[in-house]
């Protein structure tokens, strides 16, 4: 009840197309109300030919209308010409109602599942990556798409179900003990005995239901990390080993699905048969009082009606109550992402002028989980320097650089960028000063100009043409099919992996941010790339004199790019261990020459000096 009360505050701006709605589902209950009351008398002046069988209806018309003085006057032929019109004028009014009702509600429950999916998606935008990293891709995949179309369906077909049958019900039962109190207590003297088994019913289903929503969550995320790894899959000769573990999966799901069917087969029958129980009950105490002559054919019959158009929502609520069951357990699915807090708070208030100073990293620690990867890391980053991380894979260099733009927030010590602590300015003003190139280049599924312009629609084509020069990237685009309108496709598996990178790096260009952070940017790549990509890098620090000098922090791999760098700083068991030039830390004799020692020793010239860290 609690996510469906939650799902309902999502309706708020849609709250007078809601209420129009509901002023359709009373007005179709109540002309449900008028058909059932029209039946008995119409019966029994058909049968019997009295005029004064229809005597009951001038109770629901105004007295003004003087309905009963009418009917006395009224003969047989003018009450049969007046019937027909008014069953066709309730049927009209009826049509207008449901159609009112369906409309408005379906166009609600449509806004208000757009507006949760947004929701959703933008929360997932704002979460830090350490969110990420505790989270399947594929589950949150089924969370948007799985569990948003249960929602979407119990909200659009389960919810109007639940108001229009529930207000239809009230009315009805109102209208029930309105023709005979004793009757009704009679027919509906079982309904008490049904709210039990429903209750426990409920709550299996909801457990149940639950447990298969995450089931085919775990079956996502199988997909999906088959797909991705589809060359270690097939290189490795697993894929029958993967076709196995997917169909024991799958067999989960089925024997959870299983208990889900036993429950919602069972439901139906159930209430079936304790309807019947009343209406037999109701007939059997009711003929007796026909036969003493206590009770008319025609209110009868009402009543009969009555019962039955009362029994058939109350079946459609069991039937819905399971998609409603559904429906809750995937909303609380997605609740729980929309309540996840992110790790990294944007609750800076202070302005961050463009960078002028220094980058400091103060006493910095860090761990993730319970392994410290950071102890006391301390060093500066001047405006126009270049300086370089050097260590073992595991060392922390990639983490002191995702500190920078607050992928991660430091647990002791801090980081500043102008003397400012980098948590007291907004996310968005710190982030616009830094420019990434990352070892595993992220491009979508659009155009080379759109990956380059990425989310910069107003770009002109010039800049992004003189980005992809200043990348070395305007030759090999130009030589694509479409030029820069080459749909590269998803993460641009259309192109190489030089490619790939010098086009992220023309996106750095067309930034212009004045910190420029650089996570092994050439690692991946062979001689041949890595050349044309270190002298897009080159260019892209200044130091090949195109767009001035950029502030720099360099995951360092090649040894070129850690040679021509201002300052290295060495990483050892998560501390600084070493800072200076290179010629300087070769001399010395400490980590740093072990380093290059082994780089020189084992690789040559095109090797990196040590791997990245993870």
């Amino acid at each position: 009840m609690s996510a469906y009360l939650r799902l309902l505050g999502f309706t708020r701006p849609y709250r007078w197309r809601f209420a129009g709605a509901l002023g359709c589902m009373l007005v179709l209950a109540a002309a449900t109300a008028a058909y059932v009351n029209l039946l008995g008398p119409v019966l029994e002046f058909l049968f019997t030919g009295r005029t004064g069988a229809v005597a009951s209806l001038g109770r629901f018309l105004p007295s003004s209308l003087d309905f009963p003085g009418w009917l006395a006057r009224a003969d047989r032929e003018q009450l049969l010409g007046w019937l027909p019109p008014i069953i066709v004028g309730v049927a009209l009014v009826k049509g207008a109602a449901y159609f009112g009702q369906f409309y408005l509600m379906g166009m609600v429950s449509q806004r208000v599942v757009a507006d949760l999916r947004t929701a959703l998606f933008d929360h997932l935008l704002r979460l830090s990556p350490a969110f990420f990293s505790r989270r399947h891709s594929g589950d949150l995949m089924s969370r948007f798409s799985a569990d948003v179309q249960a929602v979407d369906t119990a909200v659009s077909y389960a919810l109007a179900s639940y108001i229009r049958d529930g207000l239809t019900i009230l009315v009805m039962l109102v209208n029930c003990f309105v023709l005979d109190w004793r009757l009704s207590l009679m027919a509906f003297v079982a309904v008490p005995a049904t709210l039990l088994p429903i209750a426990r019913f409920a709550r299996r289903l909801k457990k149940v239901t639950a447990q298969s929503q995450g089931a085919l969550g775990h079956i996502a995320e199988m997909v999906q990390e088959a797909i991705s790894g589809i060359r270690v899959v097939q290189a490795f000769g697993m894929e029958g080993w993967e076709s196995r573990r997917f169909k024991e999966e799958n067999q989960r799901w089925i024997r959870i699905m299983r208990r889900s069917f036993f429950v919602r087969a069972l439901s139906s029958p159930l209430m079936e048969a304790i309807a019947a129980v009343g209406l037999s009950l109701a007939i059997w105490w009711v003929g007796g009082r026909i036969l003493h002559g206590e009770l008319d054919a025609g209110k009868f019959f009402s009543f009969v009606a009555a019962v039955l158009l009362l029994y058939t929502p109350v079946k459609q609520l069991g039937k819905v109550g399971q998609i409603a069951l559904q429906g809750a357990a995937a909303a609380e699915r997605i609740f729980e992402v929309l309540d996840a807090r992110s790790g990294v708070p944007d609750a800076g208030t202070r302005a961050l002028p463009p960078f002028q100073g220094a980058i400091r990293y103060e006493e910095v620690g860090f761990s993730y989980g319970d392994r410290p990867v950071l102890r006391g890391v301390s060093f500066e980053v001047r405006r126009g320097e270049v300086v370089a991380l050097v260590g073992a894979s595991g060392g922390g260099k990639t983490t002191v650089a995702n500190l920078l733009p607050r992928f991660w927030d430091v647990q002791q010590g801090r980081v500043t960028v102008d003397g400012l602590d980098v948590r007291e300015v907004p996310l968005a003003a710190l982030r616009a000063q830094v420019a990434l190139v990352t070892q595993d280049t992220v491009l979508f599924n659009d155009s080379v100009r759109a990956n380059i312009a990425y989310g910069r629609p107003d770009i002109s084509a010039d800049e992004v043409e003189r980005a992809a020069r200043m990348a070395h990237a305007h030759d090999f685009i130009a030589a694509l099919p479409a030029g820069y309108d080459t749909v590269i496709g998803e993460k641009g598996v259309l192109l190489s992996g030089g490619q790939r990178q010098r086009i992220a790096i023309a996106r750095a260009f067309l930034k212009d941010a004045p910190i420029l952070v650089l996570d092994e940017a050439t690692s991946a790549l062979d001689a041949e790339s890595e050349r044309e990509v270190q002298r897009a890098l080159e260019g892209l620090m200044g130091l090949s004199g195109e767009g001035g000098q950029r502030t720099t922090l360099v995951i360092a791999h090649r040894l070129s790019t850690i040679r021509g760098a201002d300052r290295i700083v060495v990483l050892a068991g998560g501390r600084v261990v070493e800072t200076g030039r290179h010629d300087e830390l070769v001399a010395r004799g400490g980590e740093y020459a072990r380093l290059y020692r082994i780089y020189e020793g084992g690789h040559g010239e095109a090797a990196p000096v040590v791997r990245a860290a993870p």
